[in-house]
């Protein structure tokens, strides 16, 4: 069987050790469906990998062009016509697409192959959610029969690059009828974006860095309160409550603590100035980004995790903490809550009231009874979960399932 992965983020080819979605999958694919499917990734071009290679018994067929959608159409037709010559090339049974968000997924419109999309965010819901977001001015998106407009508070000005996003996945969803998820968030959102489609879950794969250190935390607490939090640095990954929860907790409580923060910086110094809360003052420590020991050391050293969005599908970062079982604190949000199981596997709050995240990290932190109980259960049940060898084997059946429903129809 062969299979054919297009994705804009970078592959283990383009870059070693990322940690994406794509990258993930792949390492699992090589590792345990090798044997069974030849695989090829189209992907973004580098200035480092620039010329198809066979690598592991993969192909990689990099794509010189801009394959994400914004105000450069031209950039996404001449990655098409790449990707139609790549597909002639290697002549797939199916084409697996990451993400509904770039348009790649439209490429359903022009072929017979079968193509399934691997559902990540979802930008019709993402860009809306930057209206929750505390100091943050624009309104939500209007959606007009078939058109979306993003405007200013003003009402002046359109967003044009965000509103094509969201327009051409619209499209994705209404070309396709195959899609892989792994929550009710997003196989509700294939639902009612894609009428009679299929839905498939699949598990997502974690680095097997942080599959081998799992179980690896303990119970330390010793007066001094560890907190840890790691996002892409979006402003969606809730930077605005971690200051206002910090700021509580330094107020109303007498707790010694430190709240360090993993990621960019640029959005954390952005929501500081929004609020006017100087996260230094309030005992937050900038860490910046963190290769994978480091990472897996700052969960080990934490007391808890913590993991404050605005809006997300299934946060990797959460996937990581309970595999290491560092006790999690998440927002109540988009797919979360198939990740957490409040009281059991971690904890659930309203993503917006920063008092009852300050509250419950208060009352929680000096239990050592509950927060093992905790680290035991969302260690056995994330290993279960992210088991590589089960993610392989269930992306080969789907695929032998959808090649199968596809000839029929």
């Amino acid at each position: 069987m062969r299979v054919l992965w297009i994705s804009c983020e970078c592959s283990l080819q383009s870059r070693e050790g990322t940690p994406n979605l794509t990258a993930r999958h792949e390492s699992v694919m090589i590792r345990y469906g090798g044997d069974r499917i030849k695989l090829a990734i189209a992907f973004m071009a580098d200035d480092r990998h620039n010329d198809f290679v066979e690598k592991d018994g993969v192909s990689y067929y990099p794509v010189h062009a801009d394959m994400r959608v914004g105000s450069r159409a031209k950039d996404w037709r001449k990655a098409y016509t790449q990707l139609v010559r790549i597909i002639d090339d290697f002549q797939p049974d199916v084409i697996q697409c990451f993400g509904a968000e770039w348009p790649y997924g439209r490429i359903a419109e022009k072929t017979d192959i079968p193509v399934i999309i691997h559902m990540m965010g979802f930008l019709n819901i993402y860009f809306m959610s930057l209206g929750m977001i505390p100091g943050y001015y624009k309104e939500p998106s209007i959606l007009q029969y078939g058109k979306w407009a993003l405007l200013s508070l003003s009402g002046r000005r359109p967003y044009d690059a965000e509103a094509t996003r969201m327009e051409s996945e619209c499209r994705v969803m209404a070309a396709n009828r195959y899609y892989l998820g792994r929550t009710n968030w997003d196989e509700k959102i294939v639902r009612y974006y894609s009428p009679g489609a299929r839905y498939f879950n699949v598990p997502e794969a974690v680095k097997q860095s942080v599959i081998d250190a799992a179980g690896c935390w303990e119970y330390h607490f010793s007066g001094k309160l560890r907190l840890f939090s790691h996002s892409s640095g979006d402003i969606r990954k809730g930077v605005g409550i971690v200051l206002r929860a910090a700021k509580i907790l330094k107020e109303l409580t007498d707790i010694d603590f430190t709240w360090k923060i993993a990621g960019q910086k640029e959005a954390f110094r952005m929501a500081e100035k929004r609020l006017g809360i100087n996260g230094s003052e309030f005992n937050i420590e900038l860490i910046g980004m963190l290769d994978d020991d480091m990472l897996i050391r700052e969960m080990t050293d934490a007391d808890l995790c913590i993991h404050p969005s605005i809006i997300d599908n299934s946060p990797h970062s959460i996937c990581e903490a309970q595999l290491i079982g560092c006790p999690i604190i998440s927002s109540n949000v988009g797919g979360v809550p198939q990740l957490v199981e409040d009281g059991k596997t971690g904890f659930l709050y309203p993503y917006n009231e920063p008092h009852t995240l300050a509250f419950l990290i208060a009352d929680i932190c000096r239990d050592r009874k509950l927060l093992k109980e905790i680290s035991e259960n969302e260690v056995k049940t994330a290993l279960k979960r992210h088991d590589p060898k089960s993610i392989a084997d269930t992306l080969i059946d789907t695929y032998k399932e959808v090649i199968g429903d596809h000839d029929r129809h």
